[in-house]
């Protein structure tokens, strides 16, 4: 497929026509506001087609503009980088940030202008300065806004109906942050006020952090399917091979994994709802809500949607994998020699149909509430609901998921928790491990759910304190400026 981005956004009809020349605002808007455009790779080229789109007039600085003149719009002027500055109020600096330095030549036509710099670095730049404030350093008569540089070229081009509405912008100067945040508005785009100038070092970083707030999540998952993965290799693998010399590795590509993955999303999932009991049980031993979280409960809260993306993703691939656990020719051929061995009165067994007929029905119920929830988690979806229904699905809903989920593990595990049997290398099933923090979670919201603790609870989030009390002074007890007496809440 051929890059979209290689060919020329619009051509110019005239070829190295009105590469030079005042430029004219067109007919049907002749009071457009110009705004200047330096340098002419792909973001310019879509920045410039925006603009024009949006009713403005654009002047293009290039060091070649015959070259390029046939890149840009017919509606844009491609010109010489100073003249380009000098019909611009606006301008964007769209110049990698090592060639900044060219630039120095216009700084006097620049002075007193709006800058917008849209350059990103290679890397992230942890100690600074940023390249708005190197570029604010070399144009010290100029205003530099940051903003652009978090949105892609194609987005531009399209337009802001298929990618990200939002532009940070920072800057040191109100009223050139005020009319780059009118023209933001203007092409389509929601902008965000991100402070001072001081704050482009952060947004500059912004694209090139990979998934900042999955790492933890991410770790976490990864490292609950390595111990359970090896936990069921050393009961169901190993063990065998050890004690009776059978090898029944063959199950490793795809019963043991389907054996991982429902507890881990069962693990995970109790993991989003653990942080809240943990957090609740600490504002009643501290008896108010004014104390900061420890850092790793507070980081702990704050991961809870990519846990919950996490374990609806494990129980999805469990669905998968054991819709194609039938189809594997191992079992074809355990299903012919069983057949072959068990006798018509031996094949059905009351208790073994009702388990699985339960534990089946459970686990498509919370496959379908994490589907919902994890639907629900969607921007798009979050937005078009209240806080009171953002609540009770995440919430209500959410420990609804966690007890079908607990009690699915529970019926597949039936009685077999009881069996000596079961018990390979004298180690429990992995189903009973999996079982602890959904059922310490449970219980800790249950616990909470009791009418005294709940009472508590509530006066503490509403900003009950037990180290303090509210006194309240009738009139002819308050001295004259009703200082003295003044209640601490």
């Amino acid at each position: 497929m051929p890059d979209e981005m290689a060919r020329p956004l619009i051509r110019r009809g005239g070829g190295e026509a009105g590469c030079s020349g005042r430029l004219e605002a067109p007919a049907s808007d002749p009071g457009a506001p110009v705004v200047g455009i330096l340098g002419t790779g792909d973001f310019s080229r879509s920045l410039a087609r925006r603009l024009v789109a949006s009713g403005y007039r654009v002047a293009v600085g290039s060091r070649n503009p015959k070259r390029s003149a046939a890149l840009f719009p017919e509606e844009a002027e491609v010109t010489s980088q100073l003249e380009a500055v000098g019909l611009a109020d606006l301008v964007f600096v769209a110049v990698f940030p090592e060639h900044h330095s060219t630039l120095a030549a216009l700084k006097p036509s620049l002075a007193g202008k709006t800058l917008v710099d849209v350059s990103n670095g290679l890397s992230v730049n942890r100690d600074g300065p940023s390249n708005a404030e190197r570029l604010a350093e070399l144009f010290p008569e100029s205003s530099v806004v940051k903003g652009f540089n978090t949105i892609s070229a194609w987005t531009l081009q399209v337009g802001p109906r298929d990618g990200s509405r939002q532009i940070l912008l920072c800057g040191n100067s109100c009223s050139a942050k005020s009319s780059v945040m009118q023209l933001c508005r203007r092409m389509g785009f929601v902008p965000v006020d991100m402070g001072l100038l001081s704050s482009s070092l952060d947004i500059e970083n912004l694209p090139h952090r990979l998934f900042p707030c999955w790492r933890l999540p991410a770790l976490c998952t990864l490292c609950l399917f390595a111990f359970f993965y090896a936990y069921n290799f050393l009961r169901d693998v190993l063990q065998p091979y050890v004690t009776a010399g059978k090898s029944v590795f063959y199950k490793m590509p795809i019963q043991t994994v389907n054996a991982t993955f429902p507890a881990v999303a069962l693990v995970t999932l109790s993991l989003v709802y653990l942080p809240g009991v943990c957090g609740a049980l600490l504002q009643l031993w501290r008896g108010t809500k004014y104390d900061r979280f420890p850092c790793w409960l507070d980081r702990w809260l704050t991961s809870r949607k990519q846990l919950g993306l996490c374990s609806f993703m494990c129980a999805a691939l469990h669905a998968i994998y054991s819709l194609v656990l039938p189809s594997r020719k191992s079992a074809h051929f355990k299903l012919l020699i069983e057949s072959k061995q068990l006798q018509e009165e031996d094949v059905w067994v009351d208790a073994e149909v009702w388990r699985v007929e339960l534990y089946l029905s459970a686990g498509i119920v919370a496959f379908g509430l994490l589907s919902l929830l994890a639907v629900a988690s969607l921007p798009s979806v979050a937005n078009a609901v209240n806080w009171r229904e953002f609540s009770f699905i995440q919430s209500t809903l959410g420990y609804c998921a966690l007890f079908v989920s607990t009690l699915h593990t529970l019926l597949f595990g039936w009685d077999r928790a009881f069996d000596p049997a079961r018990y390979h290398f004298y180690l429990p099933p992995t189903f009973a491990l999996a079982l602890v923090l959904p059922v310490v979670a449970l219980l800790g919201r249950l616990a909470l759910l009791a009418p005294c603790v709940a009472r508590r609870l509530g006066l503490i989030r509403r900003g009950w304190e037990r180290s303090r009390h509210v006194r309240f002074a009738r009139p002819d007890d308050v001295c004259c400026n009703g200082l003295e007496d003044a209640s601490y809440v």
